[in-house]
């Protein structure tokens, strides 16, 4: 932390406590007001503790002026301090008035190339290739409706399915077990359709 952010801390700090410290006069003030404004109805005359009261109100008067003028050298300091900071950053890096900052464009009289800052997450994967589509869902560009989209997929029966059926039936699982390829999507095949016009894209047969 530089000297110049310590001293407008401390500024900071001093001036909450001037505003704090002036808030309890003011109430205290108006409360010793409204005393006296008692006094004065209950006894029509000025007794030693009315006289009491308006010294202290005039004293409290006093202290406040103080206060005012101390807030108003710590804001002028404050204000100087901060002008002196905007003053050292304009000096370090200064720009006409007509000159405007855009992303991706040189600044005319300066080597400074502002560029925009690449996004943190990647960017999705696109597969135009309709040959190699995966057998799960995958962003393409449907060939119907030219949009690009998230596919859907759906497994069906495929002779694959029904050739491993007959393989383990021929083997000798004939008790149940041959069925079990029509419950396994790696036997399946695969379908990609549009989720907006509906369209079939591709068909990945695995035999």
């Amino acid at each position: 932390m530089t000297s110049s952010d310590s001293e407008l801390k401390k500024i900071s700090t001093e001036l909450k406590h001037l505003s704090l410290k002036r808030q309890q006069l003011l109430e205290r003030k108006k409360i010793q007001c409204i005393f006296q404004e008692l006094r004065n109805r209950a006894e029509f005359g000025q007794t030693e503790e009315a006289v009491l009261n308006q010294h202290e109100i005039d004293s409290i008067d006093d202290k406040l002026k103080q206060l005012t003028e101390r807030k108003a050298e710590l804001q002028k300091s404050h204000d100087n301090i901060l002008n002196a900071k905007d003053k050292k950053r304009e000096k370090e890096v200064s720009f006409t008035s007509s000159q405007k900052i855009v992303p991706g464009v040189p600044v005319p009289g300066s080597n400074i190339f502002y560029v925009e800052a690449p996004p943190t997450i990647p960017a999705p994967k696109v597969i135009l290739d309709l040959e190699n589509l995966p057998p799960c869902p995958c962003r393409t560009q449907c060939p119907e409706c030219r949009q690009f989209i998230m596919t859907e997929t759906f497994t069906s029966v495929s002779s694959l399915t029904w050739l491993v059926c007959f393989m383990t039936a021929m083997i000798g699982c004939v008790a149940g077990c041959c069925l079990i390829p029509f419950c396994i999507d790696r036997f399946k095949s695969t379908t990609h359709r549009c989720p907006k016009c509906r369209t079939s894209i591709q068909t990945i047969k695995k035999l």
